[in-house]
């Protein structure tokens, strides 16, 4: 067992033998160096005994210690999981400080590179300065992704309780067949069902099994498989682009947004295996669940969810989460809770005779519960019941 003190400097991106740097410094009111400097400052003994580093960027180097830094930090809070070692031929991207970079049209200037060209899609505001800037590469080549602020720019507040109206608040129920099931209604489709992404989706598989029976070690097979790879890097980028037009749908004429607060990676998890008395084991069931664990995966429902909150957060909407405890099987109109009351895709509450679509009712509940955290009485609020709207969104 290693301690968080012991951890941190044990453990380096840029070097397995040369991670720990002399953890004391001559300052007496912080006598402790902390895990990035002591890696930092053994920087320069590495350099001199592995000359290929001496070629990258010093900046980068500090940076990419940041990075290990901040995940360590991540994990012993509990938030991510344990940073993985990298060995440098699996790094993807590399990061500098804003003094160090310049701009002039379509071409930009990075330290240890010098000056390359690029495509500008999307030009820097002016008032705006350059915050940090990434390179990453992809499937299909190069980006460089610049961070820019505006400090003169006050960031907008958040609307408090007398500024949101209850009609214009919406609950929103994820899902897999129905990406979001609003409280009002409307319904957005998942964009896997889709003819663009089924089509993308067989190509895939047909790229997928057309590289597997190449030659290992083969151009062939080291061309199959960037295929493959671009072909991912496509999806995600047609899905990303879904995400941000259904995240501007979502806000548009909203006062507050409310989520159920969901353990994505709890539902994902693998079912517990089953043995039997010769000392084999049971179907568990795993196997149909690893459907549904894909179907989860490819919706994206936690990324939909970032991308919503930064959206909300230019206009000062509030993105609630509440708690998903029987939103699917409860009654909006009498409470009744009850497992029958839900029969796939249709809510009928054995109580007192309630219906309406399974999704749209869990938004309503949904809503109730925000409602209830925003210290608004939901109770006045009409329920929505009948024929549901689907609404019409395209990725490209």
């Amino acid at each position: 067992m290693r301690s968080k003190g012991e951890a941190c400097p044990l453990t380096c991106s840029v070097s397995k033998s040369h991670s720990v740097g002399y953890p004391w410094k001559k300052n007496k009111k912080t006598p402790r160096r902390t895990a990035y400097e002591a890696q930092s400052s053994n920087l320069p003994i590495l350099k001199k005994e592995r000359p290929w580093y001496k070629t990258i960027n010093s900046t980068v180097l500090q940076q990419t210690l940041r990075q290990l830094d901040v995940a360590f930090s991540k994990f012993f809070k509990n938030e991510t999981g344990h940073p993985k070692p990298k060995r440098r031929s699996r790094f993807r991207s590399f990061k500098y400080t804003p003094g160090q970079v310049k701009l002039d049209g379509n071409r930009i200037y990075l330290p240890g590179i010098g000056w390359m060209r690029f495509h500008d899609s999307r030009p820097i505001p002016s008032g705006f300065t350059l915050k940090s800037v990434t390179v990453r590469r992809k499937a299909r080549g190069w980006f460089v992704s610049l961070q820019i602020e505006d400090k003169s720019v006050p960031a907008l507040p958040v609307k408090n309780k007398n500024e949101i109206s209850p009609d214009r608040v919406k609950g929103c129920d994820l899902g897999i067949k129905k990406l979001v099931s609003i409280s009002n209604g409307e319904i957005i489709q998942n964009p896997a069902n889709d003819k663009v992404f089924k089509r993308q989706a067989r190509r895939l598989k047909l790229r997928q099994r057309s590289a597997s029976i190449k030659k290992k070690g083969s151009r062939n097979r080291k061309k199959s498989f960037s295929k493959v790879a671009s072909l991912h890097d496509r999806i995600a980028n047609s899905r990303s682009a879904y995400h941000w037009k259904t995240a501007k749908v979502l806000t548009d004429g909203t006062d507050a947004l409310i989520f159920e607060d969901l353990n994505i990676r709890g539902m994902k998890s693998r079912c517990k295996p089953k043995k039997n008395e010769s000392g084999g084991y049971n179907p568990n069931g795993q196997s149909a669940k690893r459907a549904l664990n894909r179907a989860i995966s490819d919706a994206a429902w936690g990324e939909l969810i970032k991308k919503i909150e930064v959206v909300a957060a230019k206009s000062g909407i509030p993105v609630i989460k509440v708690n998903p405890r029987h939103t699917s099987q409860r009654c909006p109109k009498c409470h009744h809770v009850s497992a029958e009351n839900r029969k796939k895709e249709k809510f009928v509450c054995t109580n007192c005779g309630h219906h309406n679509d399974a999704d749209v009712n869990g938004a309503v509940n949904i809503k109730m519960r925000g409602l209830k955290e925003l210290g608004i009485d939901p109770t006045q609020l009409p329920l929505v019941r009948g024929e549901v709207t689907p609404m019409e969104l395209t990725a490209t």
